[in-house]
């Protein structure tokens, strides 16, 4: 049976703002569809970013999951997990002393265009992994609230969503010690009737600087709409060897050694 935890941890917070549920679940679903390609059944799976139980709780049942987030306490994983179905069980187990390269996947939904240094944000997804772990990710791209620019001051936007390139990501991976990354995106649209409500989740997408911004939209469109630039990635980390091997080592076993003939 599934089963959470809690786990302290020196990943960044991302702050008060929240991705509307939604959105989140609907990005969850469409990586996890991702994992249907890759032969990996995890025992235990560590969640940083929008936290999506119900997806990876239906992909893998018997996995551990364990959360990086500190805003979720025990009792609200509980109320969480209790929300999936009836065909799983809950039960949730004191967290256990979790050491490096512990994972067998790392699950971070939406979160590395909330961190100011995501090379950091990298080797620590790196570092929790076992050899041939793998990690899943997505992110809010540049283009993301692009047509904000026509409708609030300059004063009212923010810049820090999406402002990575996913090919500089890619390179970040590759700097951090993973292999193999693979990187993709697509677009998504909002549509809004409610000024209002646009706001408010523009805010919540770290996008505007106040969630009450409705009363100096300076553009008139006929129908208001936010841009999303979803950009997924995934990569592994390495076994040892093949860590060797990049690093320029060559490393042989004794029974390779053959003593030439004369």
């Amino acid at each position: 049976m599934p089963t959470t935890s809690t786990v302290p941890s020196a990943f960044s917070s991302s702050g008060s703002r929240t991705i509307p549920e939604f959105l989140a679940l609907e990005i969850a679903q469409r990586m996890a569809e991702k994992l249907e390609i890759v032969r990996l059944q995890p025992k235990k799976i560590g969640h940083l970013g929008a936290l999506n139980l119900s997806v990876l709780g239906s992909y893998y049942p018997e996995a551990e999951h364990h959360c990086f987030d500190r805003k979720f306490s025990s009792n609200a994983l509980s109320q969480l997990f209790k929300k999936i179905t009836r065909q799983y069980f809950y039960r949730y187990q004191e967290p256990a002393p979790i050491g490096v390269a512990d994972f067998d996947l790392i699950w971070s939904n939406l979160e590395l265009h909330l961190q100011g240094d995501p090379n950091s944000l990298m080797k620590q997804w790196k570092s929790k992994l076992k050899p041939e772990g793998l990690l899943m990710f997505s992110y809010f791209g540049p283009d993301t609230g692009k047509e904000l620019a026509k409708l609030f001051p300059n004063d009212y936007l923010l810049r820090n969503a999406g402002s990575f390139d996913m090919h500089d990501v890619g390179d970040g991976l590759m700097q951090a010690g993973f292999s193999e990354p693979v990187m993709d995106m697509e677009y998504l649209t909002l549509s809004y009737d409610d000024p209002d409500l646009l706001c408010k989740e523009a805010f919540d997408l770290g996008l505007l600087a106040s969630s009450d911004s409705a009363k100096h939209l300076i553009g008139a469109e006929s129908k208001l709409t936010i841009t999303l630039e979803v950009v997924y990635g995934h990569a592994w980390a390495p076994d040892a060897l093949l860590a060797q091997k990049k690093a320029g080592i060559t490393t042989i076993s004794p029974d390779q050694i053959v003593r030439s003939k004369k």
